[in-house]
């Protein structure tokens, strides 16, 4: 693990720029400042407006699948009966009900091995594997979340069930997660993950219109609401496995890490290419003695990833100032910004984090008109320090918004 770093002082005021080297791949939007000549903005037509008006009739839920929603009376048993303690009545939750079915369906060659790991740790009964099936279950689902969210936004037919899917996922078994994660112990930052995908699911929802096979979407509101719900998961795992791992370490629990290893499929991805050797760093504490678990390394190796992945949307380029793929890009960077704001608070000496949440709710609207260029420029250069502040107080030699760790 990386040796301790004394912290420094953090301003939210102007400070000297940090290294700009490029973007994270997921968006062609990050990595480079504002430009100094005034943003495009393209004239909204047809439903495209970004304006909260609900496009269709709809009730959000109502065109979830069949399957889904029996799956998820499944997954209700499962978590009740593992937080029993009950072996036998999780394993009859899961084997051979619409919940298997359900989880064996899914695309990815990870996927689909999330069922043989669920079956095999039921079969096996001990309260640690008890946990590691559930989050596993729980790993699974975000996933197909995942899966269901992209399609809506690059094109399925039919957007209403792909949003609608998503939804029966998050209200039939990962919202008690989220719950669950706006009340841990760990820090002290106002946590909303629950209240935010509720809210995020609802907008996306109301801002998709036509009809099967030409369903259609407002590219101001879903994509954005896409990055709310995608990113606040990513939240509630990471809030999750430091309260897992803190409790299995004080307590010498072997089923709180078993959980959180469990849990850390969720975010293992966004290590890959920012923190790749974090991952078997991670793996390797959680697995081993719960007694000599790290949480606060754990907590390094987490956020190293995602305070690059902040950095990333930190600068909106200025072909894209006043365009949705700005705004999203500027939208997914705040939900970034919120996972890492409990360890900026603790690591960086003389941190304002309200403030630094506060103009990273300010950001993506400035950058959604894209005409004030002096502010917009002034703010990502604050918004880049922060970050980069935070980075060095982890460990990372350069600022930066993609470049691997090597150790």
């Amino acid at each position: 693990m990386r040796p301790t770093i004394v912290p420094f002082l953090l301003s939210l005021t102007f400070l000297p720029a940090c290294t700009v080297d490029g973007g994270d791949t997921e968006s062609a939007t990050e990595g480079t400042t504002a430009g100094t000549a005034g943003g495009t903005t393209d004239e909204p037509t047809g439903g495209t407006t970004g304006e909260p008006a609900d496009l269709n009739a709809l009730e959000l839920g109502a065109n979830a699948s069949e399957l889904c929603v029996s799956a998820m009376t499944h997954a209700a048993k499962l978590t009740q009966a593992i937080a029993g303690g009950d072996a036998a009545a999780a394993t009859a939750a899961y084997l051979g009900t619409d919940l298997q079915t359900f989880v064996q369906q899914f695309k990815t060659e990870a996927e689909r091995l999330d069922d043989p790991a669920i079956a095999a740790s039921l079969a096996l009964g001990t309260p640690a594997d008890l946990a590691a099936a559930e989050g596993r279950l729980h790993s699974a689902l975000v996933r197909h979340m995942r899966d269901h969210l992209s399609a809506v936004e690059t094109g399925t037919d039919d957007r209403y069930a792909g949003w609608d899917e998503v939804h029966c996922v998050w209200t039939g078994a990962l919202r008690s997660l989220a719950v669950e994660a706006d009340a841990v112990g760990w820090h002290s930052v106002d946590e909303s993950i629950a209240a935010d995908v509720d809210a995020a699911l609802e907008a996306g929802h109301d801002g998709i219109s036509g009809a099967p096979p030409t369903t259609a979407i407002d590219d101001w509101r879903v994509p954005p609401a896409k990055q709310i719900v995608e990113k606040s998961l990513y939240r509630a795992a990471q809030r999750m496995m430091i309260e897992l791992a803190a409790n299995a370490r004080d307590n010498a629990d072997a089923v709180a890490a078993s959980r959180a290893l469990a849990l850390f499929g969720i975010v293992k991805d966004r290590l890959e290419g920012r923190n790749t050797p974090g991952i078997a760093q991670i793996e390797a504490m959680l697995a081993g003695d719960p007694a000599m678990i790290d949480p606060a390394a754990i907590l390094t190796e987490l956020d190293i990833a995602f305070a690059k992945r902040t950095r990333a949307y930190s600068a909106i380029i200025d072909v894209e100032l006043g365009t949705p793929t700005g705004y999203k890009s500027a939208i997914e960077g705040r939900t970034y910004a919120r996972l890492i704001a409990p360890g900026l608070a603790e690591r960086v000496s003389g941190a304002n984090v309200a403030a630094f949440i506060g103009e990273w709710e300010a950001y993506p609207e400035l950058v959604r008109a894209g005409t004030d260029l002096e502010n917009i420029n002034a703010l990502s250069q604050r918004l880049v320090d922060a970050t980069c502040a935070y980075q060095a107080a982890l460990g990372v030699a350069e600022c930066t918004p993609e470049a691997d760790e090597t150790k």
